[in-house]
């Protein structure tokens, strides 16, 4: 396996280096504990039983009978199948032999061991904001039986609602969505979800957007006396609203889009999207893992007779969701 940390250090100059390394920003669009609901202890196959609604059993009075009403309600069940995932990552020190890198290398018979290093922490810190961006690439974009390596672990939302009702939207261009056409998409997602959904509480709901959409809606409040009313600071972070409901941009979306062609995101006409949201009920979104943490869960250990350090993580993770009545998708076409 190779090195995790490759050296592309390309100063020739012999003279004083800065004593630090900067690291390139990771984003991830959400916090997991915050948009969905999750449920540890998943160690492999977890069944999820739904009630569905029971209506109009309330009838008139008209004499003594034993006769029961025939209105009946239906119980089902959905499977959470959480795949086993893994992070392996292995870095040796000849990598950075003659850099200023080799500087804080340890001494003596301890010299191969990185373990406290200035690199051994890049490494975790990298690690770390990388397991985080994947648990939401692969939460939304995970395909068992697609062909895209990195996508294979599960089942995401994108492949487990791609029979969903889809609401398309038009756009003039779809790589350049205006103001208006943002507007008009939540406007159109908002008004045309199911009833189930309609009446969920808005702070119990959100708006996942590709980030152009997102973009192109913020410039719809832009020097307007709404910004008060729809960009709030909630523990000290921007949260966006459409009548109530916060806007999510999804920068993972892109990626999942560009990597691969999900379903959900094709348009009647069969052509391949890349605008369009998700606009769901909370606590209709599951996320099934045997840890509560995935970032938290690796261990890093060197191994004298390698002369290597490693990193490995491991756990389980699966998705699904539960009422389709509680979920609408758009699309801009």
């Amino acid at each position: 396996m190779a090195n995790v940390a490759n050296n592309s250090i390309a100063a020739t100059y012999g003279g004083a280096n800065l004593n630090e390394i900067f690291y390139e920003p990771v984003f991830r669009s959400e916090d997991l504990m915050r948009n969905y609901r999750v449920i540890p202890n998943v160690k492999h196959k977890m069944n999820v039983y739904t009630a569905a609604s029971l209506t109009k059993i309330v009838e008139s009075y008209s004499g003594c009978s034993a006769t029961s009403g025939a209105t009946q309600f239906n119980i089902d069940d959905k499977v959470i199948t959480a795949g086993r995932c893994r992070v392996a990552l292995e870095q040796c020190t000849d990598e950075f032999f003659g850099t200023f890198i080799e500087e804080s290398y340890r001494s003596g018979a301890d010299v191969m061991n990185i373990e406290g290093t200035q690199l051994a922490d890049a490494i975790v810190n990298r690690a770390v904001k990388g397991i985080a961006q994947d648990v939401v690439r692969l939460a939304w974009g995970g395909d068992v039986a697609g062909a895209v390596a990195g996508y294979t672990a599960f089942d995401g939302w994108m492949e487990l609602m791609k029979a969903e009702p889809v609401t398309e939207v038009t756009f003039a261009s779809i790589t350049a969505p205006t103001a208006a056409e943002a507007l008009t998409m939540l406007r159109t997602i908002y008004d045309g979800a199911p009833a189930a959904l309609q009446q969920v509480a808005p702070a119990d709901k959100k708006m996942f957007v590709t980030p152009k959409v997102f973009n192109a809606y913020l410039a719809n409040l832009e020097g307007t006396g709404a910004d008060l009313a729809v960009v709030n600071q909630v523990d000290g972070m921007r949260r966006v609203m459409f009548r109530g409901v916060e806007v999510v941009p999804m920068y993972e979306w892109d990626t999942i889009l560009t990597d691969t062609n999900p379903d959900v995101f094709q348009t009647a006409a069969g052509a391949n999207n890349t605008q369009g949201m998700c606009y769901c009920a909370v606590d209709n979104l599951i996320i099934g893992s045997d840890v509560t943490d995935p970032e938290g869960s690796f261990k890093v250990f060197y191994d004298d007779l390698e002369e290597k350090m490693f990193f490995r993580g491991y756990f389980k993770l699966g998705v699904q969701y539960l009422y389709s009545s509680l979920v609408q998708w758009g699309l801009g076409a």
